[in-house]
């Protein structure tokens, strides 16, 4: 029997395509189902027409993964095969990773750095339920110093490399790795500087980026770079708009690793 799926806390835009895609996820992996959620702009608010994604994770019983724990080529064939009469417009894809039932080990980073559970009150399950612990405050402050601690002086490799290349998206690809770095980036300095995780993680990114002054390197540059990505996928993805979101973004990944070098160092001394 089909589970009662809830998209009703998602943006109106989103709960359409959300419920499809929902729909897609039970139909192929329904021998080994255990939950579905959603987190992210989807439901938080503050997304980007074009840039934003409708955020999943979907959690499988064991059976549903190969020996490196990644979801079988079947399932995944026949996922895409129907994700793909979906149109994420105005969302820019349907980002969706498949969870086994407990964490990763201690210490132990997945590509997704899934080694703590859901933030509580910044994600919703649409079905099923839950299998493994929700973060706690010190989980979170821990992840955020692990973010900041790996942060090294801008611009990221994948900036200098691929600007020196042509086709292929190269640089959308940039643009696109760079919003993966830096709003991540601006919720860590978050969550130090209020010592309140789960609070920090509930916002949507105009009420995060409204907490730094607008008149500090930190805030002023946050305020550049989301105008740069506003303008950038609104106005039709022009060269020169992306190239304002490179030279933007590298800039607030300057001043947050400036920041943290300081803050850094305050907190060993005062620890």
């Amino acid at each position: 029997m089909e589970p009662q799926f809830d998209v009703s806390p998602l943006l109106s835009v989103a709960q359409p395509k959300a419920l499809r895609a929902a729909r897609v996820y039970w139909e192929h992996t329904r021998p080994w189902f255990v939950g579905l959620l959603v987190h992210g702009s989807a439901l938080k608010g503050s997304y980007i027409p074009g840039c934003s994604d409708i955020d999943f994770q979907l959690y499988l019983r064991d059976e549903a993964f190969d020996a490196a724990g990644n979801p079988l080529l079947d399932i995944g064939l026949a996922i895409q095969r129907d994700l793909a009469e979906i149109n994420p417009f105005p969302f820019q894809y349907i980002q969706c990773y498949a969870r086994q039932c407990r964490l990763a080990p201690k210490g132990e980073r997945t590509n997704t750095g899934h080694d703590i559970g859901p933030i509580p009150g910044a994600y919703h399950m649409i079905a099923g339920e839950l299998p493994v612990p929700e973060a706690t405050t010190l989980e979170l402050l821990e992840r955020a110093r692990q973010t900041l601690d790996r942060l090294q002086p801008p611009p990221p490799a994948y900036v200098s490399s691929n600007l020196l290349e042509h086709g292929g998206n190269r640089l959308e690809r940039i643009t696109r790795l760079l919003c993966t770095d830096v709003w991540p980036t601006l919720y860590s300095i978050l969550v130090l500087t209020t010592g309140k995780p789960l609070d920090v993680w509930k916002l949507p990114k105009d009420a995060a980026i409204a907490m730094l002054a607008d008149n500090e390197p930190l805030g002023t540059a946050i305020r550049a770079f989301h105008t740069c990505v506003w303008e950038h996928y609104m106005g039709g993805r022009a060269v020169e708009s992306a190239l304002d979101v490179v030279s933007s973004g590298t800039t607030f990944l300057l001043a947050a690793w400036e920041w943290y070098g300081e803050f850094g160092g305050i907190m060993r001394t005062t620890g």
